[in-house]
């Protein structure tokens, strides 16, 4: 992805060379395969000795000739060999020690993963270092304003996004926006004016049909539009990082409940620390299981018989929406819908599921114990508030009073309500205004933020 009318090279680190392979000649081999799967040459581009096509989406020898095999008819859209596989259920994206470096790209990449799990995907997302991942993507820089990843091969996610350092200077939006288009290369979409890039770009061709390499998704529009897409081929300065209407259907043509992994494939303990991810997974008929809690359970819980207890599924099994939660100090024990639950103690962590997650009171929350977890989204209640102490605007210190900083930002009324309070980064500097009958103040330097919103 490159920013509109930026001309740019594309550098994607070191060449990759296969033990007794000619670079040289399987880069032709590459190109060969892709022209006879229907590709335009004059969209294929050769860089620091890869492959790419539509600039920014790095094709493998292994992916090129899989896209030559006839297409599986199904009801999916791309076919198996060039989707993430129903084996890979949580991609661990691994930024190198020099992402890090970034602050724009660190958050950047905080609120991409953020996006692909509040979809409730069969695919979830973690910022590696992490357990129990089944696929793994690095994430490293280099130079520009653009990103490249590659396409997925062997029902395995492409294990590179290249994010240039040149985005430092632009918001964390931008840096939202064009890590989530890297990474949906790696899981499989194509641009979304693959066929005329002078959409988003205001220059260039086809980068062509192919046939099996850019499989239109039923539901999308037929037709590009400038900032119709996260997936379109060049960004704006003023993009949002978040999904359009378009996107979020052919999400969840691909990877919805289509291809829904059952809930005992996952070690919902793995996710400790990741608050807010939603995982979509089946159940089969369940009539029992150990369970711990009411309404909000251990995350070492059969995660089927809490659904069932919960009233998220019958006991006849379908699919459910896990949401990850933090630890609580204890565990309520009680009998529903034929499913008996423990009580417990204390516990390092926790799930709810959707249309039944309790909305607990923002004042449980300690906002600094999630430092470093940016983009997580935590739902909490507010009483009516008129006075607390906040430092900042919009942008507030993770010890400030949640409720008043909520009122503060237009979140909810003085007379209380329910917010979402998004876990942001340290800013250099907080700035103080009066809103909304609440008066916060200024700071310098801090360790850990948070935003709210309605």
């Amino acid at each position: 992805m490159f920013k509109k009318a930026a001309v740019l090279a594309v550098s994607c680190g070191a060449l990759w060379v296969g033990c007794g392979v000619d670079p040289e000649m399987e880069n032709e081999e590459i190109v060969s395969n892709l022209v006879e799967a229907g590709f335009r040459v004059d969209d294929l581009l050769i860089a620091d000795g890869k492959v790419y096509v539509g600039r920014d989406a790095h094709v493998t020898l292994e992916a090129s000739r899989e896209m030559l095999q006839s297409l599986d008819e199904s009801s999916e859209q791309y076919r198996t060999t060039n989707q993430v596989g129903t084996g890979v259920t949580k991609i661990c994206v691994n930024p190198t020690p020099d992402f890090n470096t970034y602050s724009m790209l660190s958050q950047g990449l905080d609120l991409a993963i953020a996006n692909y799990n509040e979809r409730g995907l069969r695919l979830t997302f973690a910022r590696g270092p992490s357990t129990g991942c089944t696929a793994n993507i690095t994430a490293q820089t280099t130079t520009g304003t653009g990103g490249s990843a590659g396409f997925p091969s062997g029902g395995l996610p492409y294990g590179i996004i290249n994010i240039g350092t040149g985005l430092q200077a632009y918001s964390a939006d931008v840096n939202e926006h064009v890590i989530t288009h890297e990474l949906g290369h790696a899981i499989g979409f194509r641009h979304t004016d693959y066929y005329n890039r002078s959409i988003s770009c205001g220059a260039g061709g086809d980068e062509g049909d192919a046939g099996v390499g850019a499989i239109h998704i039923p539901g999308t529009p037929t037709t590009a539009t400038v900032g119709g897409s996260v997936m379109n081929s060049c960004f704006r300065s003023t993009e949002t990082g978040e999904w359009t209407s378009s996107d979020i259907t052919a999400l969840d043509a691909l990877y919805g409940t289509g291809g829904v992994a059952a809930c005992s494939t996952y070690s919902f303990t793995s996710y400790r620390g990741q608050n807010g991810t939603q995982i979509r997974c089946s159940c089969p008929a369940t009539s029992s299981g150990t369970v711990w809690g009411t309404d909000i359970y251990t995350d070492d819980s059969n995660a089927c018989a809490a659904a069932v207890h919960a009233g998220a599924i019958a006991s006849s099994g379908g699919t459910v929406t896990v949401v990850i939660q933090p630890g609580q100090g204890s565990y309520a024990a009680s009998t529903r819908n034929g499913i008996t639950t423990l009580s417990y103690g204390a516990w390092p962590g926790s799930f709810t599921f959707t249309n039944t997650t309790p909305v607990q009171a923002c004042s449980t929350y300690d906002f600094t114990s999630y430092r470093g977890q940016n983009g997580t989204q935590i739902r909490c209640s507010c009483p009516a508030t008129s006075s607390g102490t906040v430092w900042g605007t919009d942008i507030y210190t993770d010890d400030s009073n949640a409720c008043a900083a909520g009122v503060h930002a237009g979140a909810i009324a003085s007379s209380g309500g329910t917010m979402t309070v998004t876990i942001r980064p340290g800013q250099s500097s907080y700035t103080a205004s009066t809103r909304n009958g609440i008066t916060t103040l200024s700071y310098g330097a801090w360790a850990g933020s948070f935003s709210t919103s309605p």
